[in-house]
């Protein structure tokens, strides 16, 4: 049996898997649903889709501008080189359509970020690093709030509902669980409902896996929770 034989048996044995999780997630979700599988990819550093997903979105009259700001969205939490490993797959897939990718020119205020974080998140990292020696406890707060929300929240062609929830689907995919709650109450704060979520994790099953997505949904159930108490 060849390596080719191979990957179509797997394709056979889920095929049914992913006809039926798309089915289902197409009912509560809308462009979503083909934005997450290349938030996953470039979270897994699995680029061998990600062309193929670019050009399925595309035909779904999604714009190249907003493929790519999911994907820049997520150096601050893969790192870049995952990021830049995406972006070379989508700018083949845009050479092969003719697509020429219009950069974004209209931005909000340069502290626009550092707001958006203290009203989601208040002061949660500074607090909880602050015994770091050696002034690493100043640093990585300021750095998070400078890299992570001013250098990307300020670009305007997402919603900061959209960068939250997409940001969510990345951690979620990293399995970092002290994350996962927190972006999770950050992102029902920016104003995404709870069945939103939920649907966009299930729309991650085929790549992440069922344990995943189980942990994952009481999660963000629990911060839901959390949430309505408080009120």
């Amino acid at each position: 049996m060849t390596q080719n034989e191979l990957i179509i048996e797997l394709n056979n044995l889920t095929a049914n898997w992913l006809q039926d999780v798309d089915e289902n997630c197409a009912q509560h979700l809308t462009t979503d649903r083909l934005l997450i599988p290349i938030i996953a990819c470039t979270t897994q550093g699995t680029t061998t889709k990600i062309e193929v997903l670019t050009k399925k979105a595309l035909n779904a009259t999604i714009k190249p501008e907003i493929i790519v700001e999911v994907v820049l969205q997520l150096a601050p939490i893969v790192g870049i080189l995952r990021v830049q490993q995406a972006l070379e797959c989508l700018q083949q897939c845009f050479d092969k359509e003719h697509i020429i990718y219009q950069r974004p020119t209209a931005e909000a205020h340069s502290n626009y970020g550092a707001q958006i974080q203290a009203k989601l998140y208040g002061t949660e990292i500074k607090d909880l690093l602050k015994n770091l020696p050696d002034k690493a406890g100043e640093f990585i707060p300021t750095a998070l709030t400078e890299h992570f929300f001013n250098d990307f929240y300020g670009r305007i062609l997402l919603s900061v509902a959209e960068r939250e929830r997409y940001e969510l689907m990345a951690l979620i995919t990293l399995n970092v669980e002290f994350q996962i709650k927190a972006h999770a109450l950050g992102s029902l704060k920016a104003g995404n409902h709870v069945g939103e979520l939920v649907w966009s994790t299930i729309q991650l099953l085929p790549y992440i896996g069922f344990p995943q997505v189980i942990n994952a949904v009481q999660l963000i159930q629990q911060a839901y929770q959390t949430l309505q108490n408080s009120k």
